[in-house]
C-alpha cells in the first residue's frame, strides 16, 4: 500500500508541475461511502458548491464507494498528497491526532445544538489547529455525522445492564471500544461495509451509529431493536492536505472554505431530517424503538471520562470542557 501511495503521490506531483501554467486548481476528492451517507453528502456538496462558485478555475475528480480504499487508507493518502480532500469520522481522525479521542467521551455534549456551537467556535479552532500541528492536515469545516444510537437483534437496551455480553460492533477507535467494555458490552471491530453481513450471520449482535447511517447501510433490516441512547456526537471532519491548501491563493482558499460550509449545512440538515423521520419509519417497519434511561447511562459512563482524559491529557480534557460550557 505504501509503495502504491508513494507512486500515486509522485505522479500527482509531476502532473501538477506539468499543468501549473494553466493556473487551474485541480483537486482530487475521495470518500469511502456512497450517495446518501452523511460523509458522502459532505464531500459531494463541497464539490458542487466549489464548482458553482469557482467555475473553470477548478477541476475535481471524485472517487466514492471506497474505490480508493477505506477511511484509514484515504487518511494515509491525503497525508502524502495522493488525494487532496476527504471527510473523516472522529475515530479515523483520532488515529492521526489523539486529541480527537475526546469525541469518544459519552455525553460530552448535551445535544446537537451545543456540539454545533462548540465546533463553530473556539473548540473547533483548537481542534483544527491540533490536527494541522500533528498531521499537517487543514480542517476545512466540521460537518455532522450525528448522534449515535444502539441497534441490536437481541433485546431492548433500557439501562447499561442490558448491554452485558452484547457483541457490539464499534469503529476501530481504542477509546470507543474501551467505553463499551466499561459499559459491559463485548465490542468488536468490523469495517462498516461488513456490518450488515456480520449482523445477518450472527458474528455481531448489534452496532452503534447515527440513525441516518443505519438507514443508508440497511442495518435495520438485520435488527429488531433500536435504543435512542444518543451517547456520542460524531462530527465529520473535512480535511485537506496541508501543502495543497497552502498552495492555494487567498481567493481560492476563501472559496474552498465557503464550499466546505455548504457541506456543513447540508449534513446538519440531513441529520435533523433523519432524526425527525427515521424513528417512525423504523417503527413502521416493525422495529422496537425505545428511549432508555439516559441518566443511568450517564452515571455508568462517568469512569470513561477519566480513561479518555489519560489519552488526550487531563489538561486538554479540562480545557475542552471549559470551552464547551
Amino acid at each position: 500500500m505504501n509503495k502504491i501511495i508513494k507512486t500515486a503521490a509522485s505522479l500527482t506531483f509531476v502532473f501538477a508541475m506539468a499543468s501549473g501554467a494553466s493556473a487551474q486548481t485541480q483537486l482530487r476528492l475521495a470518500v469511502e461511502t456512497t450517495s446518501g451517507d452523511p460523509t458522502h453528502v459532505m464531500l459531494s456538496t463541497f464539490r458542487d458548491a466549489l464548482q458553482a462558485s469557482a467555475g473553470d478555475q477548478v477541476t475535481t475528480t471524485f472517487n466514492d464507494g471506497g474505490s480508493l480504499g477505506d477511511e484509514n487508507a484515504l487518511a494515509e493518502m491525503v497525508r502524502v498528497g495522493a488525494v487532496d480532500v476527504i471527510p473523516m469520522g472522529s475515530d479515523g481522525v483520532a488515529a492521526l491526532d489523539s486529541h480527537f479521542s475526546v469525541f469518544d467521551t459519552p455525553f460530552l455534549f448535551s445535544g446537537k445544538e451545543q456540539a454545533r456551537a462548540a465546533l463553530d467556535g473556539e473548540f473547533g479552532d483548537v481542534m483544527a489547529a491540533s490536527l494541522r500541528e500533528n498531521a499537517d492536515l487543514e480542517v476545512l469545516a466540521f460537518g455532522e455525522l450525528g448522534v449515535r444510537v444502539i441497534s441490536n437483534s437481541k433485546r431492548a437496551i433500557m439501562t447499561p445492564a442490558d448491554l452485558a455480553g452484547l457483541k457490539l460492533r464499534t469503529p476501530s477507535s481504542p477509546t470507543r471500544m474501551m467505553a463499551f467494555q466499561t459499559l459491559g458490552a463485548a465490542p468488536t471491530n468490523l469495517p462498516l461495509g461488513e456490518v450488515y453481513m456480520g449482523l445477518r450471520q450472527g458474528v455481531i449482535d448489534g452496532q452503534e451509529n447515527p440513525l441516518s447511517v443505519i438507514k443508508e447501510f440497511s442495518l435495520h433490516e438485520a435488527q429488531s431493536h433500536i435504543s435512542l441512547t444518543n451517547h456520542i456526537y460524531t462530527p465529520i471532519t473535512l480535511v485537506m492536505n496541508g501543502a495543497a491548501y497552502d498552495a492555494l491563493d487567498d481567493d481560492m482558499k476563501a472559496q474552498v472554505r465557503a464550499a466546505a460550509e455548504a457541506g456543513v449545512e447540508a449534513t446538519r440538515q440531513l441529520s435533523d431530517d433523519s432524526d425527525a423521520a427515521l424513528v417512525e419509519e423504523f417503527r413502521a417497519a416493525g422495529l422496537t424503538v425505545t428511549e432508555p434511561d439516559i441518566a443511568a447511562f450517564q452515571k455508568a459512563a462517568e469512569p470513561i471520562r477519566a480513561h479518555i482524559a489519560d489519552v488526550v491529557t487531563p489538561e486538554f480534557m479540562t480545557r475542552v470542557e471549559g470551552m464547551i460550557q
